[in-house]
Protein backbone atom coordinates (compact mmCIF):
# COMPACT_ATOMS: atom_id res chain seq x y z
CA UNK A 1 0.00 0.00 0.00
CA UNK A 2 1.27 3.48 -0.77
CA UNK A 3 0.37 6.65 1.12
CA UNK A 4 1.08 9.97 -0.55
CA UNK A 5 0.38 12.98 1.70
CA UNK A 6 -2.08 15.57 0.39
CA UNK A 7 -1.91 19.35 0.70
CA UNK A 8 -3.78 19.37 4.05
CA UNK A 9 -2.04 16.30 5.47
CA UNK A 10 -0.06 16.30 8.72
CA UNK A 11 2.34 13.81 7.13
CA UNK A 12 5.36 15.08 5.19
CA UNK A 13 6.64 12.10 3.24
CA UNK A 14 5.36 9.23 1.17
CA UNK A 15 5.09 5.93 3.06
CA UNK A 16 4.94 2.46 1.49
CA UNK A 17 3.63 -0.61 3.31
CA UNK A 18 4.77 -3.98 1.92
CA UNK A 19 2.89 -7.13 2.95
CA UNK A 20 3.48 -10.81 2.25
CA UNK A 21 1.71 -13.85 3.58
CA UNK A 22 0.80 -17.50 3.30
CA UNK A 23 -2.39 -19.46 3.97
CA UNK A 24 -2.68 -23.22 4.44
CA UNK A 25 -6.07 -24.91 4.10
CA UNK A 26 -7.08 -28.42 5.17
CA UNK A 27 -10.45 -30.17 4.78
CA UNK A 28 -10.12 -33.56 6.54
CA UNK A 29 -13.82 -34.46 6.20
CA UNK A 30 -16.91 -33.08 4.46
CA UNK A 31 -18.12 -31.27 7.60
CA UNK A 32 -14.76 -29.88 8.80
CA UNK A 33 -12.68 -27.06 7.33
CA UNK A 34 -9.45 -25.72 8.89
CA UNK A 35 -7.09 -22.92 7.87
CA UNK A 36 -4.03 -21.18 9.23
CA UNK A 37 -2.28 -18.08 7.98
CA UNK A 38 0.71 -15.82 8.53
CA UNK A 39 1.36 -12.30 7.24
CA UNK A 40 4.26 -9.89 7.54
CA UNK A 41 3.99 -6.15 6.93
CA UNK A 42 6.81 -3.61 6.95
CA UNK A 43 6.67 0.12 6.40
CA UNK A 44 9.32 2.22 4.72
CA UNK A 45 11.23 4.68 6.88
CA UNK A 46 9.79 8.15 6.40
CA UNK A 47 8.50 11.17 8.33
CA UNK A 48 11.50 11.12 10.69
CA UNK A 49 11.07 7.47 11.72
CA UNK A 50 14.34 5.55 11.93
CA UNK A 51 12.93 2.14 12.97
CA UNK A 52 9.99 1.49 10.65
CA UNK A 53 6.88 -0.36 11.84
CA UNK A 54 6.70 -4.12 11.33
CA UNK A 55 3.70 -6.35 11.96
CA UNK A 56 3.50 -10.14 12.15
CA UNK A 57 0.11 -11.82 12.34
CA UNK A 58 -0.89 -15.46 12.86
CA UNK A 59 -4.45 -16.69 12.23
CA UNK A 60 -6.35 -19.92 12.79
CA UNK A 61 -9.89 -20.72 11.66
CA UNK A 62 -12.17 -23.69 12.13
CA UNK A 63 -15.53 -24.33 10.48
CA UNK A 64 -18.01 -27.15 11.10
CA UNK A 65 -20.91 -27.62 8.71
CA UNK A 66 -24.16 -28.51 10.49
CA UNK A 67 -26.12 -28.66 7.23
CA UNK A 68 -25.93 -27.44 3.65
CA UNK A 69 -26.70 -23.84 4.74
CA UNK A 70 -25.67 -23.65 8.42
CA UNK A 71 -22.29 -23.90 10.11
CA UNK A 72 -20.34 -23.04 13.25
CA UNK A 73 -17.03 -21.18 13.10
CA UNK A 74 -14.20 -20.10 15.37
CA UNK A 75 -11.40 -17.65 14.57
CA UNK A 76 -8.21 -16.87 16.50
CA UNK A 77 -5.60 -14.24 15.67
CA UNK A 78 -2.42 -12.88 17.23
CA UNK A 79 -0.53 -9.84 16.03
CA UNK A 80 2.85 -8.52 17.17
CA UNK A 81 4.05 -5.01 16.28
CA UNK A 82 7.62 -3.70 16.36
CA UNK A 83 9.27 -0.45 15.40
CA UNK A 84 7.78 3.02 15.25
CA UNK A 85 4.95 4.79 13.47
CA UNK A 86 3.27 8.18 13.48
CA UNK A 87 0.73 9.06 16.13
CA UNK A 88 -2.58 10.84 15.58
CA UNK A 89 -0.92 14.25 15.33
CA UNK A 90 1.04 13.37 12.19
CA UNK A 91 4.64 14.27 11.37
CA UNK A 92 6.88 14.71 14.38
CA UNK A 93 4.60 12.62 16.63
CA UNK A 94 6.58 9.36 16.53
CA UNK A 95 5.25 6.56 18.75
CA UNK A 96 5.91 2.84 19.21
CA UNK A 97 3.84 0.73 16.83
CA UNK A 98 0.93 -1.09 18.47
CA UNK A 99 -1.02 -4.12 17.28
CA UNK A 100 -4.42 -3.70 15.62
CA UNK A 101 -6.59 -6.61 14.50
CA UNK A 102 -8.99 -5.55 11.73
CA UNK A 103 -12.53 -4.26 11.89
CA UNK A 104 -13.74 -6.85 14.38
CA UNK A 105 -12.43 -4.62 17.14
CA UNK A 106 -13.65 -1.40 15.48
CA UNK A 107 -10.03 -0.64 14.54
CA UNK A 108 -9.18 -0.04 18.20
CA UNK A 109 -5.45 -0.64 18.65
CA UNK A 110 -3.94 -2.55 21.52
CA UNK A 111 -2.27 -0.58 24.29
CA UNK A 112 0.81 -2.77 23.77
CA UNK A 113 2.78 -4.35 20.95
CA UNK A 114 0.75 -7.59 21.05
CA UNK A 115 -2.94 -8.34 20.57
CA UNK A 116 -5.05 -11.51 20.63
CA UNK A 117 -8.50 -11.77 19.08
CA UNK A 118 -10.96 -14.66 19.33
CA UNK A 119 -14.39 -15.00 17.77
CA UNK A 120 -17.04 -17.69 17.49
CA UNK A 121 -20.32 -17.70 15.65
CA UNK A 122 -22.93 -19.35 13.54
CA UNK A 123 -23.44 -18.83 9.81
CA UNK A 124 -26.76 -19.39 8.07
CA UNK A 125 -26.98 -18.78 4.33
CA UNK A 126 -30.38 -17.69 2.96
Amino acid sequence: MRYIPGAGSSFRNEAIWNTGGIVLHWKPAAAWDFATGYSYTRATTSNGITSSAQYQQFNLSEYYSLSKRTGLYALQAYQRANGQTLGNNGAGNIINATATLGDGFNSTPSSSRGMVGVGVGIVHRF
